[in-house]
């Protein structure tokens, strides 16, 4: 049947460079990069919302956005969002800020951690078994 196993292709994802480069999403469409795509009002909305650290956090990451540093502030919003994270040891932050996927990693990397050693944050140790 025609289209049903598809190109078997593999296809890289996109950096956060190629990303924040590329075209933004246009209506309908839910892809690119909030700190780059999101206007400043819109984006400390989201933030507010979502409950992303204190004001001064906040504040932050706008200000990196605001000076065009995306990948700045998408590193801040990890660290606000993962307290910690720098002293777990065996978590790696390579990528935190330059590839969704190595930010995706790192924070299921930082909560297996946190939940093996019982919500601690102070001495977290991942297994790499």
């Amino acid at each position: 049947m025609h289209g049903q196993e598809g190109k078997r292709a593999s296809y890289s994802p996109y950096s956060c460079m190629k990303i924040i480069l590329g075209n933004p999403p246009q209506g309908g469409e839910s892809h690119g990069c909030p700190f780059r795509h999101y206007d400043d009002s819109s984006l400390s909305s989201l933030l507010t919302k979502l409950n992303v650290g204190s004001a001064s956090d906040r504040s932050a990451i706008l200000a990196q956005k605001k000076a065009r540093n995306y990948q700045l502030a998408c590193a801040k919003h990890f660290e606000v969002m993962h307290p910690g994270a720098a002293s777990v040891e065996g978590l790696s932050m390579n990528g935190v800020g330059n590839h969704p996927n190595a930010w995706f990693a790192a924070s299921v990397g930082y909560h297996k951690a946190k939940n093996i050693n019982g919500g601690e944050e102070k001495d977290m140790v991942i297994d790499e078994a």
